[in-house]
C-alpha cells in the first residue's frame, strides 16, 4: 500500500496487541494469509481474535466483501474505527465522532457531589480532571468551535452551579476565568489556544525532525515546498487540516536558519533579521520580477540571482546595495535548513512557551499577590470575588434583571459589596 509514500510500500502497522494489516484486493492472497495466521496460532500459541477483529474493503473490493467476510471470519466495520483510542476516517471528522469526549466529561461530573466541593475545589478538579480529557483527542486535530463550547459549558456549570438541576447566574464571562492569574483570571486551561499549541508541536517538528510519519507527510503533502508555502486543500486529512490552520501561528513567533536554503524563501520568511526582506526593502518588493524563490536560488549565483521589472536608480539602489551587504554575509552549506523557535533561548518549541505568549498578549498584568499567599484556595478564589467584585449582592443582580428589593435586610441600604461588610 501506499509506495509513492513510504518505500516498498506499507503492509503492516503494529504496535502491542493493535494491528492493522493492508493487502490488495486479491481473494487467493486472502486465502494464504489467513492459513499464515491460522498457522502462527500453532506454533507460538497465541490466538488471534477474529471475531473482534473488523474488515474494512475500498474500491472494487467491495464487491468481494462477502468472500472476504467468510474467509477470515470478521464483520465489515465502518468509519471512523479507533487505533489508540484516535478515530481515523478518510473523510473530516464530524461534531459526533467526538462525542466520547463529551461521555467522559459526563461520567466524571456525575460522580462529583458539587455541594461538599468549595469553589477552591472545583477550581482544582477542573484544571487537574476537566481540562485533560479531551487534551489527548486536541493532540491530533482541531478542536471544532460546537465541541469547545460544550465543552466550556460543563466545566462553567460544574464551577458556578453546584446543583446541575437548579440555574444559577454566572457573575463573570468564562473568558476572564481563563485569563492567566497576572491578567486578572483564574487561570484556567484555554481549551482552544492549547489545541493550537499541541498541533503547532507536530508542524515543528516536521520541519526539525527525521521520522518515518516525517517521510510520508513530506512526500504527500510538502514535497519541494517551503514550509510557509503549504496550504490546506479540500481532500487533505483531518490531521494534516489541523495543522495547516496553525501554519500562520507557528511562522509567528519562529525564524529560519539558513543552511542549504532550500527551505527557506528569499523574500517572504524571516531568516536574516527580525522581519522578512519583504518589509524591511518594500520598494524593492514591489519592483522584484520573481517572488516566492528560495535562498538558495538568489545565492547560489553571482550577482545575487535577483531581477527587476524597473530600473535601480536612487533610493531603489540605495537601498540594493544595503540589500546586497546584507545577505552576502550568508555562507551556505549541504544541511537541511531549520526552524527555531524565538521564545525560547534555547530555540526549541515548548508547548508551555506558546500557550503562555498567546495568553499574555494583551500585556496587562494585575497586582493579585493574594494567589501567591500561604492561605487556602477557597479564601483566594473569594478574594478574587471581592477585586473583580461579582459577589452575588443585590446590586449585581439587579444588572442581570433580577426583579426583587434592593435594600439590606437588615440596615435598610442598598445592598453592595461595601455595604455587606459593614
Amino acid at each position: 500500500m501506499v509506495p509513492n509514500l513510504v518505500d516498498d510500500g506499507l503492509s503492516i502497522l503494529q504496535y502491542a496487541d493493535d494491528m492493522v494489516l493492508f493487502m490488495e484486493d486479491d481473494l487467493d492472497e486472502a486465502k494464504n494469509l489467513k492459513l499464515m495466521l491460522v498457522a502462527f496460532e500453532k506454533l507460538s500459541g497465541l490466538k488471534i481474535n477474529f471475531h473482534k477483529s473488523e474488515l474494512f474493503c475500498f474500491g472494487a473490493a467491495n464487491n468481494h466483501s462477502l468472500e472476504y467476510k467468510r474467509i477470515f471470519g470478521c464483520v465489515e466495520g465502518s468509519f471512523p474505527f479507533r487505533y489508540f483510542g484516535i478515530p481515523m476516517h478518510y473523510r473530516k471528522l464530524s461534531n459526533k465522532h467526538w462525542c466520547s469526549i463529551e461521555e467522559r466529561f459526563q461520567k466524571k461530573l456525575s460522580s462529583w457531589k458539587e455541594k461538599l466541593v468549595s469553589s477552591g475545589g472545583r477550581l482544582v478538579l477542573i484544571n487537574s480532571v476537566l481540562s485533560s480529557l479531551p487534551m489527548f483527542m486536541m493532540s491530533f486535530f482541531a478542536i471544532p468551535k460546537g465541541v469547545r463550547k460544550r465543552l466550556d459549558y460543563y466545566r462553567s456549570r460544574f464551577f458556578w452551579q453546584c446543583d446541575e438541576h437548579k440555574r444559577k447566574y454566572r457573575p463573570a464571562k468564562w473568558s476572564i476565568l481563563c485569563k492567566p492569574r497576572c491578567m486578572g483570571g483564574m487561570g484556567i486551561l484555554d481549551l482552544e489556544t492549547q489545541n493550537h499549541c499541541l498541533l503547532s508541536k507536530w508542524l515543528f517538528r516536521l520541519f526539525n525532525e527525521e521520522g518515518r510519519w516525517q517521510d510520508v507527510l513530506k512526500r504527500k503533502y510538502v514535497k519541494n515546498k517551503c514550509l510557509s508555502q503549504l496550504g490546506k486543500r479540500p481532500g487533505d486529512s483531518p490531521f494534516w487540516s489541523g495543522l495547516m490552520g496553525v501554519k500562520d501561528l507557528l511562522l509567528q513567533y519562529g525564524k529560519f536558519k539558513v543552511n542549504n536554503g532550500q527551505q527557506t524563501r528569499f523574500w517572504e520568511d524571516v531568516w536574516i533579521d527580525q522581519k522578512p526582506l519583504m518589509q524591511r526593502f518594500p520598494e524593492l518588493y514591489r519592483i522584484v520580477s520573481k517572488r516566492g524563490v528560495s535562498v538558495a536560488s538568489v545565492l547560489n549565483s553571482t550577482p545575487l540571482n535577483v531581477s527587476f521589472r524597473r530600473g535601480l536608480v536612487g533610493d531603489r539602489l540605495n537601498e540594493w546595495l544595503k540589500l546586497v551587504s546584507l545577505v552576502l554575509l550568508v555562507s551556505l552549506n549541504n544541511d537541511k535548513d531549520s526552524f527555531i523557535w524565538q521564545i525560547k533561548k534555547n530555540g526549541v518549541f515548548s508547548t508551555r512557551s506558546l500557550y503562555r505568549e498567546l495568553m499574555k498578549r494583551e500585556r496587562i498584568s494585575e497586582n493579585n499577590v493574594f494567589w501567591k499567599a500561604k492561605i487556602p484556595l477557597k479564601i483566594k478564589v473569594f478574594l478574587w470575588y471581592l477585586k473583580k467584585g461579582v459577589i452575588l449582592t443585590k446590586d449585581n443582580l439587579i444588572k442581570r434583571r433580577w426583579k426583587g428589593d434592593n435594600k439590606c435586610s437588615f440596615c435598610g441600604l442598598e445592598e453592595n459589596i461595601l455595604t455587606s461588610f459593614l
